[in-house]
């Protein structure tokens, strides 16, 4: 795992960026030294550069070290992330005649690049982001990952050249790019609590979607172009019964935890005794002679799962060591982190256990395998169930939906206003239900919390959109609709982005081998039934992992990892989120009307029990941890 940046200067003798480029190139390795803190380099042509930060995992001698140059020197290549199927790929390459110097999966990726350009990208197993400069010509070529694993920000300069890395921050801190408030960026945080691709937060700058490439030039560049399809359904799709369905991914989930075990470095398991994690160790156990798994403990039995992840560990025979992640408040060190490395404003809560625990992680491997997208791929949220009900409701008569809401909200108690809620989100736009128990602030209330000249041009369209874009509305079953759209918003913007910032801010990698390519197919062939039905999902994973690990472990209701915030915030979040909300230097004051500000800062300082169907606790704290981190960014990066 990697960092990596760039820059392609304008032609015109003028641009700034071109006197400074060794030194701007400098910068970028500094700043992305987290990423790579075990070699770093750069490599340059007169109008052009490329730096990168090295995670030795394959090949640790200087072979493997980067940017790499093809034998003519005519090509560089900066690499960020794994390909597991490089022996395979090598293997072939050899045949046509090609000779390696090193081992790493990087020259393997460089020299398919170089015969078959961009053509090669569908070809690779793995995650990644990555550049490849024609020195040529100082045209570079940039792509990402199927599932979005990896980032890549990209900026176009004042100048008319382009800039890129994989973090945001660097980007911010050369001359030329415009980092004034990009107001879809903004809406779209707002509404979900992160910025989706290809948005961000600033206006000069935007990600590489997922699964595209694009190629830049001075002054100009290509449209962004896919290499590989979105998440969807597939026809035909397979058939079979759930068991025997489950023995067929059987086969192909074992190869790629096989394939992902795949290292010059100490490799663990991340073991939270849940079903993704247990089947991803059970199958582990069968490819690697000694197997380390890793748990996390809680003192509050509410998050700790160390009895499921020792039976797990038991059942397949691994060293099994049990990490106890730390509950003392957030400090400010730890609120900087946060900020610093996601670039874009993150709300998501959970970003602080990830962080804590890849800190434990670090200090035992180098990798660590994952049980991530489990839930997105094989339809595992119990949302969807609610979502079910949902538009079970919405075929009632708009009053009487209207009239049953207004009568549950005013009889008042959590349980009832969680069934108002209900009502209220079946009365929404078909798309929108699918977001309807995760938006945080929906257009209509942006409207009236923001100034006019912060609202997005489109205004509720903004959402809306998105939403359709994404697949809100792909199938006439809302909840399939809804399972593909997870795979198209939260998996890559929100899962990974949280997991990619906070392992790499400690130079920790995370492998997750449910997202490789023939598990992905294979999940997109399965009829929904055989992924969620009634209040049940992940039924085929549920059943190769009932085969695998006690089936007691696998029927536990599920949990989800997070840090209690109210309660570890401590004084450093409460001081940040009073600046945020109450102070006259805030700068959120820019941003939002100074009266709703203020009533927004009373409502989210309340305890009280609320009636309004869209208020909880928990959407509460999503709310206030998101205008900190938002006002923090602002502080740090301007408004």
């Amino acid at each position: 795992m990697c960092g990596i940046a760039g820059i392609i200067c304008s032609r015109a003798s003028a641009d700034p960026l071109r006197a400074g480029l060794d030194a701007h190139l400098q910068n970028f390795v500094e700043r992305l030294r987290h990423r790579g803190p075990d070699a770093s380099g750069t490599a340059r042509t007169e109008g052009a550069g490329l730096a990168h930060t090295r995670l030795a995992i394959l090949d640790l001698s200087p072979t493997g070290s980067q940017p790499m140059w093809s034998p003519d020197r005519r090509y560089v290549l900066a690499f960020n992330g794994e390909v597991y199927n490089f022996r395979r790929l090598r293997e072939e390459l050899e045949a046509a005649g090609e000779r390696f110097a090193g081992n790493s999966d990087t020259e393997v990726v460089l020299r398919l690049l170089v015969r078959e350009g961009d053509a090669a990208l569908a070809r690779f197993e793995g995650m990644f982001a990555l550049a490849l400069l024609d020195t040529r010509t100082d045209a570079v070529l940039l792509a990402r990952d199927r599932a979005g694993q990896k980032p890549l920000y990209l900026a176009r300069t004042s100048g008319g050249g382009w800039a890129f890395a994989s973090e945001l921050a660097p980007l911010l801190e050369l001359p030329g790019i415009d980092a004034g408030i990009d107001r879809e960026g903004l809406s779209h945080l707002l509404s979900f609590g992160f910025v989706p691709a290809p948005f961000s937060l600033r206006r000069g700058i935007r990600q590489l979607r997922p699964g595209t490439f694009v190629r830049l030039l001075a002054g100009s560049s290509d449209r962004e172009k896919p290499y590989v399809s979105e998440p969807g359904p597939v026809a035909p799709a397979l058939e079979g019964d759930v068991e025997s369905l489950s023995r067929s991914l059987e086969d192909t989930l074992s190869a790629s935890v096989r394939d992902h075990l795949v290292a010059d470095v100490p490799v663990g398991v991340l073991l939270s005794g849940g079903v993704d994690s247990s089947t991803i160790a059970a199958l582990a156990a069968r490819h690697a002679g000694r197997l380390e798994t890793f748990s996390v403990v809680h003192r509050d039995p509410l998050y700790d799962e160390r009895e499921a992840a020792r039976a797990v560990a038991e059942a397949i025979g691994s060293e099994h060591r049990e990490l106890e992640i730390s509950d003392e408040p957030l400090s400010e060190v730890e609120l900087e982190t946060l900020v610093d490395h996601h670039g874009d404003p993150f709300a998501d809560t959970s970003s602080l256990a990830v962080l804590r625990l890849s800190r434990e992680m670090r200090r035992h491997v180098t990798v660590a395998l994952s049980g991530d997208g489990g839930d997105e791929v094989f339809a595992g949220y119990p949302r969807f169930a609610q979502l079910r009900l949902v538009s079970a409701l919405a075929r009632l008569p708009a009053p009487a939906l209207g009239a049953a809401r207004e009568l549950l909200r005013r009889t008042g108690g959590e349980r009832l206003r969680r069934a108002a809620r209900a009502f209220h989100a079946a009365g929404m736009p078909r798309a929108r239900r699918t977001v309807a128990f995760t938006t945080l602030f929906w257009p209509e209330e942006q409207a009236r919390l923001l100034r006019p000249e912060w609202q997005a041009p489109t205004g509720p369209r903004a959402l809306d959109d998105l939403l359709a874009e994404r697949g809100a509305e792909i199938e006439r079953d809302p909840v399939a609709s809804a399972h593909w759209l997870e795979q198209r918003l939260i998996l890559p913007d929100d899962m990974l982005t949280k997991v990619d910032r906070m392992s790499m801010a400690v130079s920790l990698e995370v492998r997750p081998p449910l997202l490789a390519n023939g598990v992905l197919d294979f999940a997109a062939r399965l009829p929904l039934a055989a992924k969620h039905s009634g209040a049940t999902g992940k039924r085929v994973l549920r059943s190769l992992a009932r085969r695998l690990v006690p089936p007691w472990v696998v029927d536990r209701p599920k949990r989800g990892f997070a840090v209690p915030l109210e309660q570890l915030g401590g004084r450093v979040y409460e001081e940040a989120a009073r600046f945020a909300l109450e102070s006259r230097e805030s700068p959120l004051r820019n941003l939002f009307r100074a009266e709703a500000l203020a009533a927004l800062a009373a409502e989210l300082r309340s305890r009280r029990p609320s009636r309004d169907p869209e208020d909880s606790p928990y959407r509460r704290t999503q709310r206030r941890w998101l205008l900190t981190v938002l006002a923090r960014s602002l502080q740090r990066y301007g408004c």
